[in-house]
């Protein structure tokens, strides 16, 4: 997960060979070998370095530098998987309503007020090691996200253009206000908090896990055979590999199903902290879509004769 792109790139590879053979073969997509363990990201990936330099450059596919593959695996893993003793104790506040980022997601801000100006600051200032860490809170009651300014520019007009990526599920515990400008907004900063996550661990029994999927990481097999049933390995690959954890690939899935405009239900699945409950809601999607789809094929594949619609009395 942590190599974004860059590892899918492998996964789509294996996988593509993976569909054609099924194809040939005449076996369904659910055949088609998915990583399930670090061992088969691995497998993966020493493919991917395998693979001949002329078999890229005769498909035209850029080879990028191998450090700055690592930086970028390096950067997203901090975010995604954040070692709490290389977090400030103390990070601003960025109340956002109008976009709710789930994990692993990235997006840009602007930012003009002088309250969030200061935000930028304060979290890429190299004196107290804030490395770009801020609390991006939207409209849930408790929950926000820690999210990290990876890149950022100042603009000839003095606001600042920010590329941010979500990293896990926070709360705000404690806060306090810090004046930026006369009459202007106070910048919140919060002073405790705690990262959050899904709670006790889940089975089938308490969490109505269906039967066939067994337990979570059978739910997450389900739901990539639906997701390469439902769109192109290229669709996914160009997020990233589907992670292993179940609640990091919940999310992960949710991506597919949920626009950036569906703020409400992604801020709903932010506070649900129930990994198999994100699941089904994507795999009830997933299935509903197969089977409109199915419905639909039947019924462009039906033919009607003239004189089935006449009256038997005619």
């Amino acid at each position: 997960e942590v190599f974004g792109p860059r590892a899918a790139t492998a996964w789509a590879n294996t996988a593509s060979a993976a569909l054609s053979d099924s194809a040939q073969d005449g076996l369904p997509v659910a055949h088609v070998n998915v990583p399930d363990s670090p061992e088969s990201v691995r497998r993966a990936m020493r493919q991917l370095f395998d693979t001949p330099v002329d078999s890229f450059v005769a498909h035209n596919i850029e080879i990028p530098p191998p450090f700055d593959v690592l930086r970028e695996a390096n950067s997203r893993s901090q975010t995604l998987l954040p070692n709490s003793s290389a977090i400030p104790t103390r990070l601003p506040i960025f109340d956002y309503e109008h976009a709710a980022l789930l994990p692993g997601e990235e997006t840009t801000f602007r930012f003009f007020e002088p309250r969030y100006k200061r935000l930028v600051e304060a979290s890429t200032s190299s004196e107290n090691g804030a490395d770009g860490w801020f609390l991006l809170r939207m409209r849930l009651p408790y929950y926000s996200i820690l999210a990290r300014i990876v890149e950022h520019e100042r603009l000839p007009n003095g606001d600042y253009a920010v590329h941010v990526a979500a990293g896990p599920r926070a709360s705000v515990l404690v806060e306090d206000g810090e004046a930026v400008a006369a009459g202007a907004p106070r910048l919140a900063w919060a002073v405790e908090y705690e990262l959050k996550g899904d709670g006790v661990p889940e089975d089938s029994a308490d969490y109505g896990i269906p039967k066939r999927y067994g337990d979570l990481h059978g739910m997450r097999r389900g739901c990539i055979d639906l997701l390469l049933d439902a769109t192109t390995i290229t669709n996914l690959a160009s997020v990233s590999m589907p992670p292993l954890d179940p609640e990091a690939f919940s999310f992960w899935a949710l991506r597919f199903v949920l626009g950036d405009a569906d703020v409400s239900a992604r801020m709903k699945w932010l506070a649900c902290r129930s990994t198999s409950r994100r699941l089904l809601f994507v795999i009830d999607l997933l299935e509903s879509f197969a089977e409109s789809r199915n419905v639909s094929t039947r019924l462009d594949g039906t033919q009607f004769d003239d004189d089935s619609h006449k009256s038997s009395g005619d």
